[in-house]
């Protein structure tokens, strides 16, 4: 019997969606590792219609060059649940109703004021996994205390989704700089070998430097660069990399149940990060361009050609756990698994290492004092 046709989620009017249970009418959620939502009260699953691969990629110029309202000046938006009729703000584009927890993605662009996004990532880890990887990540770590090592389960396991921009770009570098090529010669000194006073020979290394000039091109595909300021771009750093290669287009129903806040950082901004890390690259270009056994670049022109952005959701899990009174993060790329998180210190334990290896470091001092 041939395998049932995928049912279509219909989309709700307006920019509010709220996804109901076709059993029990729960507000349903997006099921990570699936192409489908699912109820979490009676089980029930409804598939999505499969998106397009790839997403929709922009001219950043012609974006950049239009007058828009400052992201930081545009309002909340204003929001009534569906399910329990509580109004609210919020500035997210997905999260849950302040009262009845049901979840609500919003894709409303203030009059063209927003920028919608064009593709997600999906969640490669699902929840199951990323608890497992937090529990991994707890029994590592060195010189945790004892209570840490305990902690088997989180306060937390919420999924959400990072906003991130993504750049194309076609560079061409005019650079100048100068070639260094290394020749030796041989010189004489004298050493003292067994009291006698010899004379040896050695090779001293020089480098005669050439100007150089030249042109380079590389192309550029899916920089991303964070599109919030938290968490903080250090953490996001170590966290990553994400692959933006499996990104889908856009559909709101994968944002059902997730934690999805709105771009704080303006298109504008995240191209000059960028354009830093494509200048990293080409100065590299430059130096393989120049040969030689050393390179200087002392000036770069880049032209850019063919911007292309798109903005991308990408996954991530937060474990909350709480020790002490204190509360801790961990992040979990659920693009590949990766963990970074908060910790505390056992300062009896570093201690109580210090103080051994100042005794081992004694001993073995010992023990070759008494052989010599």
């Amino acid at each position: 019997m041939p395998a049932p046709e995928p049912t279509p989620v219909p989309e709700p009017a307006g920019t509010q969606h709220q996804f109901a249970c076709p059993s029990c009418g729960a507000a349903l959620e997006f099921a990570p590792g699936t192409a489908g939502l699912t109820c979490p009260y009676c089980g029930a699953t409804l598939d999505i219609a499969a998106p397009a691969a790839g997403s929709a990629k922009l001219d950043f110029v012609a974006y950049s060059g239009k007058a828009r309202t400052p992201v930081a000046d545009l309002p909340p938006f204003s929001l009534s649940c569906r399910n329990c009729g509580s109004a609210q703000q919020t500035t997210a584009i997905a999260g849950r109703c302040s009262s009845c927890r049901g979840p609500i993605v919003v894709s409303d662009d203030l009059g063209g004021q927003l920028k919608a996004p064009d593709g997600v990532v999906p969640f490669v880890v699902d929840q199951v996994n990323a608890v497992a990887a937090f529990k991994e990540w707890v029994s590592s770590r060195w010189f945790a205390p004892t209570k840490l090592k305990k902690v088997g389960t989180t306060e937390s396991m919420r999924g959400t989704y990072l906003p991130h921009w993504g750049f194309d770009d076609s560079t061409t570098t005019d650079y100048t700089g100068r070639r260094g090529e290394h020749y030796y010669t041989t010189e004489s000194y004298t050493t003292q070998e067994n009291g006698q006073t010899v004379t040896r020979t050695r090779q001293v290394q020089h480098t005669r430097w050439y100007p150089a000039s030249g042109r380079v091109s590389r192309d550029f595909v899916d920089v991303l660069e964070t599109a919030v300021n938290q968490p903080d771009r250090e953490t996001l750093d170590k966290l990553g990399p994400w692959s933006s290669a499996t990104a889908t287009g856009y559909e709101a129903q994968y944002l059902a149940g997730f934690d999805t806040p709105r771009y704080d950082v303006e298109a504008e901004q995240g191209f000059g990060a960028a354009r830093q890390y494509m200048a990293s690259v080409i100065e590299g270009d430059c130096r393989s361009d120049i040969g030689g056994d050393e390179q200087q670049v002392s000036s770069m022109q880049t032209y850019d050609t063919d911007v292309l952005f798109r903005l991308l959701l990408l996954p991530l899990w937060v474990a909350t756990y709480v020790l002490g009174g204190a509360v801790f993060d961990v992040y979990v790329n659920a693009n590949t698994g990766k963990v970074i998180g908060e910790r505390p210190y056992s300062w009896v334990k570093i201690t109580a290492a210090v103080i051994a290896a100042l005794l081992v470091t004694a001993t073995l001092v010992f023990v070759y004092q008494s052989n010599r």
